[in-house]
C-alpha cells in the first residue's frame, strides 16, 4: 500500500491547537477528531504498553560494540546467531523490522548503539519509540504552518496516520480505498489488516468531500469520529501516554459522543467560549 501524501497533508493543514504534548488533535468539516498511542496501536498492533525498562538478554553482539550500526549489521548478526538460540533471534529479527521501517536513520545512515540496548530485551514496547517518532514530525511540520511542503516530511512509519484519517472519516475510506470489513474471531484484528489497497487522490479531490458537506446526501453521509471505538479482543485498548490535562478537550470528546455536529469557525473562537455559550443555549446537555 503507497501513502497518500496530499490526503495526510490536507488533514495537517487543520491541526487543532491543545496543551497535549503527547497527541494530536485535527479537524474535518468542522468536526474533531484524536490522533494519540491508543490510536497508533490500533493501526498497527504493535506493543505500546508495558515497562520500558524491562529485563534484558546478555549477549554478545558486535553490534554493541560500535556507536552506531547500519541495518545490513543487523542483519549479519542475525545470520551469525544460533538457529536454536530463539528469544537471541526474535529480539535482532524485531530490530531490524523497526529499523526498516519505523525508526529514522541519521544523516549518515545509521542507527544509534541506543536502540540496540533496547532491543535486548524482548517484550520492549517499540510501538511507544515509533509513535513518539511519527507525532514529533507531525507536531514539527503543523508547528512549521506546512509553509514548505517539501519540508513537511513526515518521519517514522505515516502510513499509521493515513489510515487513521481513512478510519476516522468513514467517506474518505468509502472513496479512496478498498478494504475488507473485519470478522468477529478470537484475537483483535488490527485496522492495517483490513485494507488491501489504497487511491493517491489529489488535493481538489480530498478537499471536494468537505466542501460538499453542505448538500444533503454529503451531511447525512460525512461522519467524522472524534474517539476511535474499541477493536474486540485487544488487550492494550487502554494504552495511553501521561499528559497535560485540558477540560477542554474532555467537553469535545463529551460533546461529540452526544451528537453536536461542530463547525470550522468553531475552531477559530476561544473553545471555553464556545463551550459556555453551547450550554447557555442548551444545544447541548450538561
Amino acid at each position: 500500500m503507497k501513502l497518500s501524501g496530499k490526503t495526510v497533508y490536507g488533514i495537517l493543514t487543520r491541526s487543532i491547537v491543545t496543551v497535549k504534548k503527547n497527541e494530536a488533535w485535527f479537524h474535518f468539516a468542522g468536526q474533531p477528531m484524536k490522533f494519540s498511542i491508543r490510536e497508533f496501536h490500533m493501526v498497527t498492533g504493535l506493543k505500546c504498553n508495558g515497562e520500558v525498562e524491562g529485563p534484558r538478554g546478555e549477549y554478545e553482539w558486535d553490534l554493541l560494540k560500535g556507536r552506531t550500526h547500519k541495518l545490513s549489521d543487523v542483519l549479519n548478526q542475525l545470520k551469525k546467531t544460533r538457529v536454536d538460540a530463539s528469544d537471541e533471534r526474535v529480539c535482532l529479527a524485531m530490530l531490524l523490522l523497526v529499523e526498516s521501517i519505523l525508526l529514522p536513520k541519521n544523516n549518515k545512515g545509521t542507527f544509534p548503539l541506543e536502540y540496540v540496548n533496547k532491543a535486548k530485551d524482548m517484550m520492549y514496547p517499540w510501538g511507544r519509540d515509533a509513535y513518539l517518532v511519527l507525532l514529533r514530525s507531525i507536531q514539527k511540520a503543523v508547528a512549521n504552518h506546512l509553509e514548505d511542503t517539501s519540508k513537511s516530511e513526515l518521519q517514522g512509519y505515516p502510513l499509521v496516520f493515513h489510515l487513521w484519517i481513512l478510519e476516522s472519516i468513514p467517506l474518505l475510506r468509502d472513496k479512496f480505498s478498498n478494504w475488507a470489513p473485519t470478522v468477529d474471531v478470537p484475537g483483535p484484528i488490527y485496522l492495517c489488516e483490513k485494507y488491501t489497497e489504497l487511491e493517491n487522490p489529489s488535493l481538489e479531490r480530498v478537499l471536494q468531500i468537505e466542501a460538499h458537506k453542505k448538500a444533503s446526501f454529503y451531511r447525512d453521509l460525512l461522519k467524522v469520529t472524534c474517539i476511535l471505538p474499541p477493536i474486540p479482543h485487544d488487550p492494550e485498548d487502554d494504552v495511553s501516554m501521561e499528559d497535560e490535562h485540558s477540560d477542554e478537550l474532555e467537553s469535545v470528546k463529551d460533546i461529540s459522543k452526544k451528537g453536536y455536529k461542530f463547525k470550522a469557525d468553531d475552531w477559530k473562537n476561544r473553545l471555553a467560549k464556545l463551550l459556555l455559550r453551547l450550554r447557555m443555549t442548551q444545544k447541548i446537555p450538561n
